[in-house]
Protein backbone atom coordinates (compact mmCIF):
# COMPACT_ATOMS: atom_id res chain seq x y z
CA UNK A 1 0.00 0.00 0.00
CA UNK A 2 1.29 3.32 -1.15
CA UNK A 3 1.38 6.23 1.65
CA UNK A 4 -1.12 7.65 -0.47
CA UNK A 5 -3.63 5.12 -0.54
CA UNK A 6 -2.78 4.26 3.09
CA UNK A 7 -3.80 7.91 4.15
CA UNK A 8 -7.00 7.22 1.79
CA UNK A 9 -7.98 4.24 4.08
CA UNK A 10 -7.19 6.35 7.64
CA UNK A 11 -9.46 9.19 6.28
CA UNK A 12 -12.18 6.50 4.80
CA UNK A 13 -12.27 4.75 8.79
CA UNK A 14 -12.25 8.32 10.15
CA UNK A 15 -15.27 9.56 8.11
CA UNK A 16 -16.83 5.83 8.53
CA UNK A 17 -16.50 6.40 12.46
CA UNK A 18 -17.72 10.89 12.07
CA UNK A 19 -20.91 9.37 10.63
CA UNK A 20 -21.64 6.54 12.88
CA UNK A 21 -20.82 9.20 15.96
CA UNK A 22 -23.40 12.01 14.02
CA UNK A 23 -26.03 9.25 13.82
CA UNK A 24 -25.58 7.96 17.31
CA UNK A 25 -25.95 11.43 18.39
CA UNK A 26 -29.36 12.24 16.55
CA UNK A 27 -31.11 9.10 18.01
CA UNK A 28 -29.84 9.49 21.47
CA UNK A 29 -31.17 11.58 24.31
CA UNK A 30 -29.22 14.60 24.06
CA UNK A 31 -30.04 15.44 21.20
CA UNK A 32 -30.67 19.42 20.89
CA UNK A 33 -30.63 22.17 18.34
CA UNK A 34 -26.87 22.60 19.10
CA UNK A 35 -26.35 18.90 17.64
CA UNK A 36 -28.38 19.47 14.66
CA UNK A 37 -26.44 22.20 13.98
CA UNK A 38 -23.02 20.83 14.01
CA UNK A 39 -24.20 17.86 11.79
CA UNK A 40 -25.50 20.15 9.28
CA UNK A 41 -22.07 21.66 9.50
CA UNK A 42 -20.49 18.69 9.11
CA UNK A 43 -22.12 17.16 6.15
CA UNK A 44 -21.43 20.43 4.14
CA UNK A 45 -17.89 19.83 4.94
CA UNK A 46 -17.49 17.44 2.34
CA UNK A 47 -19.31 15.45 -0.38
CA UNK A 48 -17.98 11.76 1.49
CA UNK A 49 -19.63 12.91 4.37
CA UNK A 50 -23.17 12.47 2.81
CA UNK A 51 -22.52 9.10 1.51
CA UNK A 52 -21.27 7.47 4.31
CA UNK A 53 -24.23 9.13 6.52
CA UNK A 54 -26.67 7.65 4.70
CA UNK A 55 -24.44 4.39 4.67
CA UNK A 56 -24.41 4.26 8.11
CA UNK A 57 -28.75 5.12 8.04
CA UNK A 58 -28.76 1.73 5.95
CA UNK A 59 -26.55 -0.33 8.30
CA UNK A 60 -28.94 1.20 11.18
CA UNK A 61 -31.81 0.14 9.50
CA UNK A 62 -30.87 -2.99 8.48
CA UNK A 63 -29.97 -3.80 12.08
CA UNK A 64 -32.94 -2.74 13.39
CA UNK A 65 -31.56 0.10 15.18
CA UNK A 66 -30.70 0.36 18.54
CA UNK A 67 -33.60 1.95 20.93
CA UNK A 68 -32.78 3.96 23.75
CA UNK A 69 -35.85 4.96 25.76
CA UNK A 70 -34.82 1.84 27.77
CA UNK A 71 -31.64 3.49 29.45
CA UNK A 72 -33.55 3.05 32.77
CA UNK A 73 -32.70 -0.77 32.19
CA UNK A 74 -28.81 -0.42 32.56
CA UNK A 75 -28.51 1.21 35.69
CA UNK A 76 -26.74 -0.30 38.14
CA UNK A 77 -28.98 -1.38 40.98
CA UNK A 78 -28.20 1.10 44.05
CA UNK A 79 -26.32 3.49 42.07
CA UNK A 80 -27.63 6.63 40.40
CA UNK A 81 -26.00 7.90 37.30
CA UNK A 82 -27.11 10.51 35.39
CA UNK A 83 -29.65 10.64 32.82
CA UNK A 84 -27.11 12.65 30.13
CA UNK A 85 -24.09 10.90 30.95
CA UNK A 86 -25.35 7.47 30.26
CA UNK A 87 -27.43 8.44 27.09
CA UNK A 88 -23.86 9.61 25.83
CA UNK A 89 -22.55 6.63 27.19
CA UNK A 90 -24.88 4.40 24.71
CA UNK A 91 -24.38 6.89 22.13
CA UNK A 92 -20.73 6.17 22.21
CA UNK A 93 -21.14 2.54 22.10
CA UNK A 94 -23.75 2.61 19.44
CA UNK A 95 -21.65 4.71 17.21
CA UNK A 96 -18.45 2.30 17.94
CA UNK A 97 -20.63 -0.89 17.00
CA UNK A 98 -21.76 1.39 14.10
CA UNK A 99 -18.08 1.87 12.68
CA UNK A 100 -17.55 -1.57 13.32
CA UNK A 101 -20.02 -2.43 11.38
CA UNK A 102 -19.40 0.07 8.60
CA UNK A 103 -16.03 -1.29 7.92
CA UNK A 104 -17.14 -5.12 7.99
CA UNK A 105 -19.62 -4.30 5.31
CA UNK A 106 -16.41 -2.94 3.36
CA UNK A 107 -14.14 -6.00 4.28
CA UNK A 108 -16.93 -8.12 3.40
CA UNK A 109 -18.09 -6.91 0.17
CA UNK A 110 -21.82 -5.75 1.58
CA UNK A 111 -22.80 -2.48 0.13
CA UNK A 112 -25.88 -0.43 -0.03
CA UNK A 113 -26.19 1.34 -3.69
CA UNK A 114 -29.17 3.55 -3.78
CA UNK A 115 -30.79 6.15 -6.47
CA UNK A 116 -32.60 9.33 -6.34
CA UNK A 117 -35.81 10.56 -8.53
CA UNK A 118 -34.76 10.66 -11.78
CA UNK A 119 -31.05 9.05 -11.35
CA UNK A 120 -29.89 6.19 -12.76
CA UNK A 121 -26.71 4.31 -11.20
CA UNK A 122 -24.25 1.17 -13.01
CA UNK A 123 -21.81 -0.18 -10.91
CA UNK A 124 -19.58 -3.54 -11.16
CA UNK A 125 -19.66 -6.38 -8.59
CA UNK A 126 -16.61 -7.91 -7.28
CA UNK A 127 -16.95 -10.76 -9.53
CA UNK A 128 -17.42 -8.57 -12.93
CA UNK A 129 -21.31 -8.36 -13.05
CA UNK A 130 -22.97 -5.46 -13.37
CA UNK A 131 -25.75 -4.16 -12.15
CA UNK A 132 -27.68 -0.78 -13.30
CA UNK A 133 -30.03 0.77 -10.82
CA UNK A 134 -33.19 2.80 -12.38
CA UNK A 135 -34.69 5.77 -10.82
CA UNK A 136 -35.71 5.41 -7.31
CA UNK A 137 -34.01 2.22 -6.59
CA UNK A 138 -32.14 0.99 -3.74
CA UNK A 139 -30.15 -2.41 -3.94
CA UNK A 140 -28.23 -4.29 -0.77
CA UNK A 141 -25.20 -6.65 -2.16
CA UNK A 142 -23.63 -9.50 0.18
CA UNK A 143 -21.10 -11.51 -1.49
CA UNK A 144 -20.95 -14.71 0.52
CA UNK A 145 -18.00 -17.76 0.26
CA UNK A 146 -21.32 -19.47 -1.19
CA UNK A 147 -23.72 -17.69 -2.64
CA UNK A 148 -23.73 -14.00 -4.37
CA UNK A 149 -26.32 -12.46 -3.00
CA UNK A 150 -28.58 -8.86 -3.94
CA UNK A 151 -31.50 -7.59 -2.19
CA UNK A 152 -33.99 -5.48 -4.45
CA UNK A 153 -35.39 -3.47 -1.06
CA UNK A 154 -37.45 -1.35 -4.01
CA UNK A 155 -37.58 -0.14 -7.29
CA UNK A 156 -36.07 -1.76 -10.86
CA UNK A 157 -32.29 -3.34 -11.72
CA UNK A 158 -30.84 -4.64 -14.36
CA UNK A 159 -28.48 -7.61 -13.88
CA UNK A 160 -25.88 -8.59 -16.31
CA UNK A 161 -24.34 -11.70 -14.45
CA UNK A 162 -20.75 -13.28 -14.77
CA UNK A 163 -22.48 -17.23 -14.79
CA UNK A 164 -20.65 -19.42 -12.04
CA UNK A 165 -22.80 -22.62 -10.93
CA UNK A 166 -20.57 -23.25 -8.35
CA UNK A 167 -21.58 -19.81 -6.87
CA UNK A 168 -25.13 -19.17 -7.51
CA UNK A 169 -26.03 -15.02 -8.25
CA UNK A 170 -29.52 -14.63 -6.43
CA UNK A 171 -31.49 -11.63 -6.32
CA UNK A 172 -34.00 -11.28 -3.01
CA UNK A 173 -36.86 -9.02 -3.68
CA UNK A 174 -39.73 -8.98 -1.17
CA UNK A 175 -41.21 -13.03 -0.62
CA UNK A 176 -38.91 -13.87 -4.00
CA UNK A 177 -35.84 -15.09 -5.16
CA UNK A 178 -34.77 -14.84 -8.48
CA UNK A 179 -32.07 -17.47 -9.25
CA UNK A 180 -29.50 -16.79 -12.47
CA UNK A 181 -29.25 -19.36 -14.99
CA UNK A 182 -26.52 -17.65 -17.05
CA UNK A 183 -28.49 -14.30 -18.27
CA UNK A 184 -29.22 -10.99 -18.05
CA UNK A 185 -32.30 -9.91 -16.18
CA UNK A 186 -34.82 -7.14 -15.30
CA UNK A 187 -36.18 -7.24 -11.42
CA UNK A 188 -39.17 -4.07 -10.29
CA UNK A 189 -40.46 -4.32 -7.47
CA UNK A 190 -43.24 -2.49 -6.87
CA UNK A 191 -43.11 -1.60 -10.77
CA UNK A 192 -46.72 -2.75 -11.94
CA UNK A 193 -48.37 -2.22 -8.44
CA UNK A 194 -48.24 -2.19 -4.77
CA UNK A 195 -47.16 -5.75 -3.77
CA UNK A 196 -46.10 -6.55 -7.35
CA UNK A 197 -43.00 -8.41 -8.72
CA UNK A 198 -41.48 -8.21 -12.23
CA UNK A 199 -38.79 -10.50 -13.62
CA UNK A 200 -37.91 -9.34 -17.47
CA UNK A 201 -35.30 -11.88 -19.36
CA UNK A 202 -33.31 -10.43 -21.71
CA UNK A 203 -30.71 -13.19 -22.27
CA UNK A 204 -30.93 -17.09 -21.26
CA UNK A 205 -33.23 -17.43 -18.54
CA UNK A 206 -33.27 -17.56 -14.26
CA UNK A 207 -36.06 -19.22 -11.93
CA UNK A 208 -37.96 -17.37 -9.36
CA UNK A 209 -38.72 -19.19 -6.24
CA UNK A 210 -39.97 -18.69 -2.77
CA UNK A 211 -37.36 -17.40 -0.50
CA UNK A 212 -37.11 -20.66 1.24
CA UNK A 213 -35.99 -22.56 -1.85
CA UNK A 214 -32.46 -23.60 -2.40
CA UNK A 215 -30.49 -21.44 -3.98
CA UNK A 216 -29.51 -23.57 -7.01
CA UNK A 217 -32.02 -24.64 -9.48
CA UNK A 218 -32.80 -28.47 -8.91
CA UNK A 219 -32.33 -30.69 -12.16
CA UNK A 220 -36.04 -32.04 -12.06
CA UNK A 221 -38.55 -29.20 -11.76
CA UNK A 222 -40.01 -28.03 -9.07
CA UNK A 223 -43.94 -26.82 -9.44
CA UNK A 224 -43.23 -23.81 -6.93
CA UNK A 225 -40.00 -22.60 -8.59
CA UNK A 226 -40.93 -20.62 -12.06
CA UNK A 227 -38.77 -20.59 -15.09
CA UNK A 228 -38.44 -17.54 -17.25
CA UNK A 229 -36.87 -17.66 -20.22
CA UNK A 230 -35.40 -14.52 -22.96
CA UNK A 231 -37.71 -12.13 -24.35
CA UNK A 232 -40.84 -13.30 -21.47
CA UNK A 233 -41.51 -11.31 -18.43
CA UNK A 234 -43.00 -13.01 -15.23
CA UNK A 235 -45.03 -10.75 -13.43
CA UNK A 236 -46.73 -11.67 -9.77
CA UNK A 237 -48.84 -9.70 -7.94
CA UNK A 238 -50.69 -10.46 -4.67
CA UNK A 239 -53.84 -12.50 -4.82
CA UNK A 240 -53.78 -13.11 -8.48
CA UNK A 241 -52.16 -16.13 -10.70
CA UNK A 242 -48.33 -15.52 -12.24
CA UNK A 243 -49.07 -14.35 -15.71
CA UNK A 244 -46.00 -14.61 -18.51
CA UNK A 245 -46.27 -12.16 -21.52
CA UNK A 246 -44.07 -11.41 -24.03
CA UNK A 247 -41.58 -8.50 -23.99
CA UNK A 248 -39.10 -7.19 -26.84
CA UNK A 249 -36.01 -6.87 -25.37
CA UNK A 250 -35.79 -3.14 -26.32
CA UNK A 251 -38.85 -2.50 -25.08
CA UNK A 252 -37.63 -4.15 -21.69
CA UNK A 253 -34.68 -1.93 -21.56
CA UNK A 254 -36.02 0.92 -22.98
CA UNK A 255 -35.33 2.66 -19.32
CA UNK A 256 -31.05 2.17 -20.05
CA UNK A 257 -31.67 4.28 -23.08
CA UNK A 258 -33.33 7.42 -21.28
CA UNK A 259 -36.68 6.40 -22.50
CA UNK A 260 -40.34 4.97 -22.38
CA UNK A 261 -42.04 3.59 -24.73
CA UNK A 262 -45.88 3.35 -25.15
CA UNK A 263 -47.59 0.92 -27.30
CA UNK A 264 -51.68 1.18 -26.26
CA UNK A 265 -50.95 1.83 -22.93
CA UNK A 266 -53.21 3.28 -20.59
CA UNK A 267 -52.79 6.84 -19.95
CA UNK A 268 -53.02 6.47 -15.92
CA UNK A 269 -49.68 3.91 -16.48
CA UNK A 270 -48.16 5.94 -19.23
CA UNK A 271 -48.84 8.88 -16.16
CA UNK A 272 -47.06 6.68 -13.43
CA UNK A 273 -44.31 6.05 -15.48
CA UNK A 274 -43.36 9.95 -16.25
CA UNK A 275 -44.08 10.36 -12.55
CA UNK A 276 -41.29 8.01 -11.20
CA UNK A 277 -38.72 10.07 -13.30
CA UNK A 278 -40.12 13.23 -12.40
CA UNK A 279 -40.82 15.50 -9.45
CA UNK A 280 -42.84 17.60 -11.01
CA UNK A 281 -45.91 15.14 -11.59
CA UNK A 282 -49.22 14.27 -14.28
CA UNK A 283 -52.24 14.36 -12.53
CA UNK A 284 -55.30 13.12 -14.21
CA UNK A 285 -58.50 15.69 -13.02
CA UNK A 286 -61.00 12.99 -14.15
CA UNK A 287 -61.53 8.70 -14.02
CA UNK A 288 -62.26 8.56 -17.60
CA UNK A 289 -59.06 9.98 -18.24
CA UNK A 290 -57.42 6.73 -17.02
CA UNK A 291 -58.15 4.29 -19.92
CA UNK A 292 -57.27 6.45 -22.84
CA UNK A 293 -54.65 5.22 -24.78
CA UNK A 294 -51.92 6.90 -25.76
CA UNK A 295 -48.36 5.33 -27.61
CA UNK A 296 -45.30 7.00 -28.73
CA UNK A 297 -41.62 6.82 -27.68
CA UNK A 298 -40.60 9.92 -25.30
CA UNK A 299 -37.22 10.82 -23.47
CA UNK A 300 -37.79 10.95 -18.95
CA UNK A 301 -37.11 14.53 -19.45
CA UNK A 302 -39.99 15.39 -22.11
CA UNK A 303 -43.07 15.16 -19.75
CA UNK A 304 -44.03 18.69 -20.93
CA UNK A 305 -43.93 17.75 -24.43
CA UNK A 306 -45.84 14.38 -23.58
CA UNK A 307 -48.33 16.19 -21.60
CA UNK A 308 -49.13 18.75 -24.16
CA UNK A 309 -49.44 16.00 -27.06
CA UNK A 310 -51.53 14.07 -24.97
CA UNK A 311 -53.74 17.24 -24.22
CA UNK A 312 -53.85 17.77 -27.94
CA UNK A 313 -54.70 14.25 -29.16
CA UNK A 314 -57.64 13.83 -27.06
CA UNK A 315 -58.84 17.63 -26.51
CA UNK A 316 -58.41 17.79 -23.05
CA UNK A 317 -57.06 20.82 -21.09
CA UNK A 318 -53.86 21.42 -19.36
CA UNK A 319 -53.41 23.25 -16.57
CA UNK A 320 -50.43 23.97 -14.60
CA UNK A 321 -50.27 24.05 -10.71
CA UNK A 322 -47.79 24.39 -8.81
CA UNK A 323 -45.61 20.80 -9.37
CA UNK A 324 -48.02 19.39 -10.99
CA UNK A 325 -49.49 19.06 -14.65
CA UNK A 326 -53.16 18.43 -14.39
CA UNK A 327 -55.06 17.02 -17.20
CA UNK A 328 -58.95 17.44 -17.47
CA UNK A 329 -61.97 16.82 -19.83
CA UNK A 330 -62.56 20.72 -21.97
CA UNK A 331 -65.78 22.11 -20.04
CA UNK A 332 -68.72 21.53 -22.43
CA UNK A 333 -71.32 24.46 -22.89
CA UNK A 334 -73.28 23.22 -20.16
CA UNK A 335 -70.85 23.38 -17.29
CA UNK A 336 -69.88 27.13 -18.72
CA UNK A 337 -73.43 27.99 -18.86
CA UNK A 338 -73.75 26.94 -14.87
CA UNK A 339 -70.46 28.59 -13.98
CA UNK A 340 -71.45 31.87 -15.62
CA UNK A 341 -75.05 31.19 -13.25
CA UNK A 342 -73.03 30.52 -10.35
Amino acid sequence: MTPSSSKEARSGRRVRAEAAAWLARLHGPGRTRNTERGFRRWLTEHPAHAAQFERATDVWAETGGVPFDGWRRFRTPGRSIGRRRLGWSLALGVAACLALALWTEHILGRAIVSTGVGEQKTIELADGSWVTLDTNSRIVVHYGPRTRTVILRYGEAYFQVVHNPRRPFVVRAGNRKVIDVGTSFVVGRGMMGNGSLSVTVIKGRVAVAPLGVADRVPKVPEPKILLVTAGTRLLLRPNALPTVEAVPAAQATAWLRDELIFNDTPLAEAARQFNRYNRRRIVLGAPELQTLRVGGVFRFSAARSFVRAVAEAHHLRLIVRGDTWVLEPQPTPSDVTSEHRS
